[in-house]
């Protein structure tokens, strides 16, 4: 096994019960969604919210402007939790500075892992939609999902890079998420006051279609192409968070 593929296994390894736990909880509510919508959709969904199909509106402002979506948002958090300050913690550290490899190959490698495992996540709902509506012999348009999967991946991928560096910054792990659950919450209301409310930076907003140019509201469908160019900008940002959680690890001091 070379290194990067001993470093990828170290950091599942440690990261692969909260993935899991993560991709067992989406997948309830996707599955459950679909088979039990008879009850669920005149809950979820009431009679004249959207004007297109009812089983389309009903899965998007279940899954993907709903309870799915606010659930992936918190567990990609919780996927970048660990690393050097947790061995250090639980008095692991020792071992891990000691392999023949940098901190820069460490981080880098969990990083890497956990975007894996945001786009693994991103796109659990379009396999067991696609599924799941088959065998209920109803239908959720697959380039839809597609679509979501690609807003879910490139938000998650900022969550995880914020929670990411906070985990580097503090000790402990629940004040890591804390200040990664803070941001979620007060980044959105920044947002709202001038000058940014001019320009789509709620990532929220972005993930799920809300206020956005590319989503109808009336059909709960998103129109048009994707926007490339957020995107790109939303995962250079996260690019940099990623990279000062690397050069803040190279110049700690774990003693």
């Amino acid at each position: 096994m070379n290194t990067t593929a001993a470093l990828l296994f170290k950091a599942w390894r440690e990261s692969r019960g909260r993935f899991l736990i993560s991709a067992a909880l989406l997948a309830a509510i996707c599955v459950f969604g679909v088979f039990c919508r008879g009850t669920l959709m005149k809950v979820i969904v009431p009679e004249g919210r959207f004007g297109g199909d009812p089983y389309v509106g009903y899965i998007y402002a279940l899954v993907y402007a709903g309870t799915a979506r606010g659930l992936f948002t918190i567990m990609v958090m919780v996927l970048a939790l660990g690393g050097l300050q947790r061995e250090r913690l639980h008095q692991t550290l020792g071992f891990t500075l000691a392999l023949p490899v940098s901190r820069t190959r460490l981080v880098s490698m969990q990083a890497l892992l956990g975007l894996g495992q945001v786009a693994a996540l991103s796109m659990l709902p379009l396999v067991l939609l696609t599924i799941c509506s088959s065998l209920a012999q109803v239908s959720y348009p697959l380039a839809q999902m597609a679509c979501f999967g690609l807003l879910w991946f490139t938000g998650g991928a900022v969550f995880f890079a914020v929670a990411l560096l906070a985990a580097t910054l503090f000790r402990n792990e629940y004040t890591a998420l804390t200040v990664a659950f803070a941001f979620t919450i007060f980044y959105p209301m920044a947002v709202l006051f001038s000058p940014l409310s001019r320009y789509p930076l709620n990532i929220h907003h972005i993930m799920s279609g809300v206020r956005m140019p590319y989503f109808n509201v009336h059909t709960a469908l998103l129109v048009g192409a994707p926007p490339w160019a957020l995107l790109a900008c939303m995962l250079m940002m996260a690019g940099v968070l990623i990279g000062v959680a690397i050069q803040i690890t190279r110049r700690r001091d774990y003693a």
